[in-house]
């Protein structure tokens, strides 16, 4: 008997979670990374980037689905970019840190779209999206770290896979026309790390999404793919990682029994992850420094974040937007320790231009520290100009595994995301209408509430 390509292999991941369902606790969490992304997108709508994207979905005069926050409607594949990219340029939305990647943004946007177009219920919308991004994920951890290594964007060269995965599901696909979605899928993957800082990247997840609903789009009328698109010589694994081939049983030896979807990071705060640790760290210290003077700041983190840092530092020089100055974890350390606080404020040009901020900024050093292995943690020692010194170690930021962020913890951060943006009382309705989706009869009462009118 001919062995199973790994396409094939995830159609009976999927075929079977559909037929079984998904446990609770991931159906669950499945609704916990959606309130998330309404969480992450509610303040983007002044972006200029979202703002460009909207205005080019509204040249299509179409109604087929709706566009998040804006209340207006467009082509199923252009609502998808939009709302990739409202989930993605704040980079407020969920870390999956063992792939480095944010997993959801390129799945939930193709999810809406067709749920939003065929009526599917609530409790397949979770279904499908928690299957959708356990198959990402999958194939994520067989690419990664180098592909992460070799400068793509994990959730750019993935992100399709899961969105085609949860639509077929939702669009009721059979096995043979599934398997040709997730490869057209896995010949759609794109994204270089070389454009975080610029609108490049929020216009990347929203690619990503359209694509994975494309590959579901034109597998339903026919157009197939290679069933080994992945393993096969010169296929996905080949192309985009140096990764042995024997990690593809590594994986699937556990897919369905772990649940890597359980392993996301979740934000507090809206900047990149690996900003998360020291900026919790600066504003921990910060209480106790007695106004005494900054002579120098040195963060330990984990290696690759110091090696992450210095090339942005490199390429971008001093922060010259917003997009620059959430990719600059000093800036973003240092606006912390003066500001007493990090919103969205940080990332304006009264923060990256402050000459204040920017003399801390270049008094921060970063070193390595073997004690963290991974962006979950950092830890702080503050010089003072009087001689003195404190530090204080966090080993996992809040939302994080190992420090989770519950459910009301969540549900407050949306509230303070859309205070001042949704009209009072809206806040509190979409999240009975997002908490409600298990069951909920459609996502029709959701998306008509998320708009800012």
């Amino acid at each position: 008997m001919t062995p199973l390509t790994v396409s094939e292999r995830l159609v009976a991941f999927l075929r079977q979670g559909s037929a079984q369902g998904v446990p609770d606790h991931v159906l669950h969490e499945a609704n916990r990374l959606l309130v998330n992304q309404l969480k992450a997108s509610v303040g983007a709508m002044d972006h200029p980037a979202v703002k460009i994207l909207h205005d080019w979905s509204q040249q299509a005069g179409s109604d087929e689905a709706g566009v998040l926050w804006f209340g207006t409607r467009t082509t199923t594949e252009r609502a998808a970019v939009v709302n990739g990219a409202l989930f993605e340029v704040l980079d407020f939305n969920e870390t999956y840190i063992p792939c480095f990647m944010h997993a959801v943004s390129g799945v939930l946007p193709a999810v809406l779209a067709v749920a939003e177009t065929n009526g599917a219920s609530g409790r397949q919308v979770l279904t499908a999206l928690a299957l959708g991004i356990e198959a990402e994920l999958a194939v994520a951890s067989i690419l990664m770290p180098t592909g992460y290594f070799r400068g793509f964007v994990p959730g750019g060269i993935t992100g399709a896979i899961g969105g085609a995965a949860a639509c077929a599901l939702l669009g009721g696909l059979d096995d043979a026309r599934m398997r040709d979605a997730i490869g057209l899928a896995m010949n759609a993957g794109a994204g270089f790390y070389q454009s975080a800082g610029s609108m490049a990247l929020p216009y990347l997840m929203g690619m990503t999404a359209r694509n994975g609903l494309n590959a579901y789009q034109l597998a339903a009328m026919g157009i197939d793919a290679p069933a080994a698109a992945f393993e096969g010589d010169k296929g996905m694994l080949s192309s985009y990682s140096d990764e042995p081939a024997a990690k593809i049983e590594t994986v699937f030896a556990e897919l369905g029994k772990t649940w890597r979807i359980m392993g996301q990071s979740y934000k507090t705060i809206p900047t990149e992850t690996i900003t998360h640790g020291p900026i919790e760290c600066a504003l921990a210290l910060l209480k106790r420094s007695n106004g005494r003077e900054v002579a120098r700041m040195r963060f330990g983190v984990e290696a690759i974040v110091v090696k992450i840092a210095d090339e942005r530092a490199e390429r971008f020089g001093v922060p010259s937007s917003d997009l620059e100055a959430r990719f600059d974890l000093r800036h973003c350390a240092a606006a912390a320790w003066l500001r007493g606080r990090f919103t969205l404020a940080e990332m304006k040009p009264a923060a990256f231009t402050d000459p204040a901020i920017l003399d801390l900024r270049s008094r921060i050093e970063l070193v390595a520290d073997p004690e963290h292995k991974t962006f979950d943690g950092a830890s702080l020692e503050v010089f003072y100009a009087d001689g003195s010194s404190d530090r204080i170690v966090i080993p996992n930021f809040r939302g994080t595994p190992g420090n989770p962020m519950s459910d009301d913890e969540l549900s407050d951060v949306f509230r303070l995301s859309a205070e001042g943006v949704l009209p009072v009382g809206r806040a509190q309705a979409v999240l009975d209408a997002a908490w409600g989706l298990p069951r909920a009869a459609d996502i029709r009462a959701l998306m008509t509430l998320a708009k800012i009118g």
